[in-house]
């Protein structure tokens, strides 16, 4: 085995560190901390962690009565050390506390959990960051309640969200994903009996009847008029779908149907996620010709390439076939240059996007970094299309003023033709 570079040794890693020995560490440690506050404190904790939840127990609770209290304002420069402190607070709760005692770890990962709108307001410029710790801190507290006995936890997990529910909106997720769903239809009926018009609330509740598998609770969660929205719709069909009950699944679609409009009362053209389930529904309810009618109809109106495969993968025989060539055909003339020749891109039909470029050149509209992407596909095969494509997206390049981009392509397609 090579012997690591002088610069690999260097390098500040478990390894190497492990190498100045235990003696050495701590006396860096030390004089660290006493220049980082948040070192010292977390130093001081993972000490007390070593003796024992006895003493752990009493150094969290400071921390945790300081986060209570504290109201001073963490500015940009604090707040990486803030959010390590916290984030490193949440960590001994639920990882060293939880491993020697449960119920003391469960009550102060409430209480942690709790200090959000304190914390919250503390910080100038809360991120994604702030918000990742106290989501992890729900799923440590969601782990810890899959043990307890199952009505304690949910009349917890109820009572904490009914204080909070903007807060357990966003956090019912994680906490629910190690709870039984017999603990979370506890949890359902209690919510539900609860009268909490609040932002939030629905949104918990919604949580409630996922963890327990109620797609008719989730769906009363909606009113009418959302229940009629294609987004809705497709939300709720794909639970029904899921529990295996296509016959509510398509009630919950025709909700949403496409409506008549206008003077002629044509039927508007479908949202595309609400036709994606509508065709899993058919297929579901045993309709395989209508699911079949659809996909066809809808790679037709939209030219979406995904849609014209599973078209295809459900023929037999010659039938896929010919189909194909109908649907390179439709690429092909279709009035959008650039959306026709994905399709025979992405099938990938590359004789016939070389005539397709080679027939329509002139015509193109596209975009030059596709053209690039494109021509480098044909470019092998077919030369004389990749020089066209470059030299279709040089020129759009160069009208929107990309000149760098412009001279790229251009060079790639003078290399091309041999110049």
């Amino acid at each position: 085995m090579a012997k690591p570079s002088l610069a690999g040794q260097k390098k500040v890693t478990a390894q190497n560190l492990a190498g100045l020995g235990a003696e050495r560490l701590a006396q860096i440690l030390v004089e660290v901390a006493q220049t980082r506050t948040d070192l010292k404190r977390r130093l001081r904790m993972e000490l007390a962690a070593g003796l024992g939840a006895s003493h752990l127990v009493p150094e969290i609770d400071k921390r945790l009565a300081a986060l209570e209290t504290s109201r001073g304002q963490v500015n940009w420069r604090q707040k990486p050390a803030f959010l390590r402190d916290l984030d490193a607070l949440r960590g001994l709760i639920a990882n060293r506390l939880g491993v020697e005692a449960q119920d003391a770890a469960l009550e102060r990962l409430w209480r942690f959990l709790a200090t959000h709108p304190q914390a919250a307001r503390r910080l100038k410029d809360r991120d994604d960051h702030f918000e990742a710790v106290y989501h992890t801190a729900a799923a440590d507290l969601g782990a810890l309640l899959a043990a307890h006995d199952p009505h304690l936890a949910a009349n917890a997990l109820v009572e904490a969200a009914a204080a909070a529910p903007q807060a357990w909106a966003a956090w019912a997720g994680a906490a629910l994903t190690p709870i039984a769903s017999a603990t979370a239809a506890i949890a359902l009926t209690l919510a539900q009996g609860k009268s909490r018009p609040m932002p939030g609330w629905m949104v918990f509740i919604r949580h409630l009847a996922d963890a327990a598998g109620d797609v008719a609770a989730y769906a009363e969660t909606f009113g009418q008029a959302a229940l009629a929205t294609p987004s809705v719709s497709v939300e709720v069909a794909r639970r029904w779908l899921a529990a295996g009950r296509p016959a509510e699944a398509g009630a919950a679609l025709r909700l949403a149907a496409p409506k008549p409009k206008g003077l002629l009362g044509r039927l508007a053209a479908p949202d595309f996620d609400w036709e994606s389930v509508w065709i899993d529904y058919l297929d579901a309810a045993g309709d395989t010709d209508a699911a079949q009618a659809v996909r066809w109809a809808s790679f037709q109106r939209t030219l979406e390439a995904q849609r014209a495969k599973a078209y295809v993968a459900r023929l037999s025989g010659f039938d896929d076939v010919e189909a194909e060539s109908e649907i390179f055909a439709l690429a092909a003339a279709h009035e959008n240059f650039e959306k026709g020749l994905s399709v025979l891109m992405a099938w990938p039909a590359l004789a016939e996007a070389s005539a397709m470029v080679m027939t329509r050149g002139d015509q193109a509209r596209i975009d030059p970094e596709q053209a690039e992407a494109f021509a480098g596909k044909l470019r092998r095969r077919f030369p004389d299309a990749a020089e066209r494509l470059l030299r279709g997206g040089a020129a759009a390049a160069f009208r929107r003023g990309a000149l760098t981009l412009s001279d790229r392509l251009t060079q790639e397609a003078e290399a091309i033709a041999g110049k």
